[in-house]
């Protein structure tokens, strides 16, 4: 077994890192972060779909004779007669809870920093809500079965029903390096953007209500605390993205719809929407504020764990060469040889 004296590691380790270029190389610090129960988050999501059409009466003389019939204008008219609408579909979905979740931070050196691995659950068991409602503009009308006058009066909200949000994700899509400015000792000031896919599944008024996979950013804003080999982050996470032109839904036709009365009101008309979809359009918005707790990787060509990859470690490799020492085989294949000394040489610091 070869054995040398500390001098001669230490010398060796020097020669064989500036050989290499690697005696300036500075070694990334990563630190793999969990999301904290203190943390919270506020989502809001709105989708605008336009449609318009006509609506009228669900009276039918044969299979529904005393139901309600629509009549155009203020007098006049006979029959059971079609209405022209505009109106915009909404959903609103909402979350207000404490988020779990993990990701990773590297200071990389030179200020910069990098976020990997993002991934959190938005929900954390506590389901969020859906609203849907219609945002309605008609001609004057009036309706038979109940007798009520529906003057034009701008835009009216009509409630159509509400729901559930079951899962919602952020999920990181893309690269994020960002900076990491030290403030003092151990401390950095961090901002960094992380490109995410946010995910929201749920159900309304007995339907789904998916949007499907949206993208966005999560500005990630605040302080990162090192101690040895823990650390803390304290930061605030903001987005504000468009979602669509999303493509059109299929027509509606006839649509049952209850529309409260107008003149007089207390009462409840019973009529059957028909109409085209337009493309939907909206914005979904993020906002957390995270504390999270972390540890820093461990580096396997750091083989006395003292945080750095130097002589000491070189030291250990060749003391145990052609063995199996389990500490020095950095590659754990069972034999402490070239690839160990390697491995280490390209990690230095």
């Amino acid at each position: 077994m070869l054995r040398t004296s500390p001098s001669l590691h230490l010398t060796l380790a020097a020669a064989l890192a500036t050989a290499l270029g690697l005696a300036t190389a500075a070694r990334a610090q990563t630190f793999d972060f969990t999301v904290l129960p203190e943390s919270t988050v506020q989502q809001i999501l709105t989708l605008d779909t336009p449609l318009t059409g006509t609506l009228i009466g669900n009276y039918n003389d044969a299979t529904n004779p005393t139901g309600t019939r629509t009549l155009p204008g203020l007098f006049g008219g006979s029959g059971n007669q079609p209405i022209p609408y505009s109106s915009t579909i909404r959903i609103t979905q909402s979350i207000a809870t404490n988020p779990a979740g993990s990701f990773s931070l590297a200071l990389l050196g030179g200020d910069a920093c990098s976020v990997s691995g993002l991934t959190f659950d938005l929900l954390n068991e506590i389901p969020g809500t859906v609203d849907l409602e219609q945002l309605l503009t008609y001609s004057t009308f009036r309706t038979v079965n109940p007798s009520s006058l529906f003057p034009s009066v701008g835009e009216i909200t009509i409630p159509l029903g509400s729901g559930s949000i079951t899962e919602a994700t952020a999920v990181q899509s893309g690269k994020a390096i960002g900076i990491a400015v030290a403030t003092s000792a151990g401390t950095y000031s961090v901002n960094v953007a992380v490109p995410v896919t946010i995910t929201i599944v749920g159900s309304v008024a007995g339907q789904a209500a998916d949007p499907g996979p949206l993208p966005g950013v999560l500005a990630l804003v605040g302080t990162l605390t090192v101690k040895g080999s823990s650390a803390s982050l304290a930061v605030s996470a903001s987005s504000n993205d468009p979602i669509g032109p999303l493509p059109p839904l299929p027509p509606l036709e006839n649509q049952p719809v209850a529309l409260p009365t107008v003149i007089p009101t207390g009462g409840t008309a019973s009529l059957l929407f028909s109409g085209t979809f337009g493309e939907s359009t909206g914005t979904t918005s993020l906002n957390l504020s995270l504390a999270a707790s972390g540890s820093q990787q461990t580096d396997p060509a750091d083989v006395n764990g003292d945080g750095s990859v130097d002589g000491a470690d070189l030291a250990i490799v060749l003391s145990a060469w052609g063995s199996d020492l389990p500490t020095a085989d950095v590659n754990q294949d069972g034999n402490v040889d070239g690839v160990d000394l390697a491995v280490v040489l390209s990690a230095w610091s």
